[in-house]
Formats: structure tokens, sequence, C-alpha cells
């Protein structure tokens, strides 16, 4: 699809927004009256050893600290290894949540290369640790990735971090 072509796809869509919306305001609605659920697959485990953290310190937006992917793992639908050099730009704010801010590169078992970068939030009171990863790929079999929106559950483990990856359907 070519620029103009996009443009006018999207001024299309805009035009029948309106006319939904100017439906909704006359009582009829041309949405479904309840909104399905979120469903999600399940992606990968990926599981990653950490190098120790470079303290940056304390700066204007909170607290700085760098920490690099020494290694890990991957199994499921996306398997294969972490490669080392990725890391996480944690921002730790002054009311003590987090900000991730990770990037790293998958090589999957068939060689393919998946890069990965996501922002995510921490909480270190309650355990909340949610990420929202995107990929990008040139690897036919796994072009998918370009394509979803998707969620990471995580965790702390002793060596360094394990998510749960879903793609979101």
């Amino acid at each position: 699809m070519n620029w103009q072509d996009f443009v006018e796809s999207r001024r299309n869509f805009l035009a029948a927004g309106a006319g939904l919306a100017a439906a909704a305001t006359l009582g009829k609605s041309a949405f479904a009256e309840e909104t399905p659920a979120l469903k999600s697959e399940l992606i990968s485990i990926a599981e990653a050893e950490l190098e120790p953290g470079q303290a940056v310190g304390q700066t204007p937006q909170g607290t700085r600290n760098i920490v690099y992917v020494k290694s890990g793992t991957c199994t499921g639908k996306v398997a294969g290894k972490i490669l080392p050099g990725g890391g996480d730009w944690l921002l730790v704010r002054p009311d003590g949540i987090g900000e991730i801010d990770v990037r790293a590169t998958i090589q999957a078992d068939d060689g393919a290369l998946i890069y990965t970068h996501y922002r995510g939030i921490l909480n270190f009171q309650t355990g909340y640790f949610r990420t929202t990863p995107r990929y990008e790929t040139a690897s036919e079999k796994y072009k998918w990735l370009n394509d979803i929106v998707a969620v990471g559950v995580g965790q702390s483990i002793p060596t360094g971090v394990r998510y749960h990856l879903y793609d979101i359907l």
C-alpha cells in the first residue's frame, strides 16, 4: 500500500467512524452489547541471566541503573537463546516504581535473529512486573512477531529475570 492509498483508507475509516458516532447518538449502537474477553496465547518463557548493574545514581528523573544481559534461553513457540549485549536501562522513580526499558536479541534455534524492545513497570513492593514487548525480525518463519501486540509477565529469579510472553489475540 502506498502513502496515498493509506491516506484514502484512513479518510474512509474516519468517515465511517463519524457515521457510527451519529448512529450511536440516535440510540442505534453499531457495536456489540458486550466487549469480547481478552484472549492470549503463550509465545515463550524467557529467562535471562544478568550482569551486575551499573548504578548511574540519582538523576533528575530518578535513580538510574543499567543492567546487561549475560545469557539466556527461550522455550515455547519461539525457542532459542538470548544473546549477550542486551540490557535494561532501569529507572526507579521517586515513588519507588521501576520503569523498565529493555532491548535484547533472541537467536532462535534455527539461527534466525529476533530483536525485541519493551517498556514496563515493576512495583518492588507488590511484585507487579509487566512489560509490552515489540519484535522485529527478517525471518519468514517468525515474521508474524512483527505484527502482534504482546505482554510479558515478569518475575525476579536468583540469577536474573523470567518472563512469560503472551501474544494478545
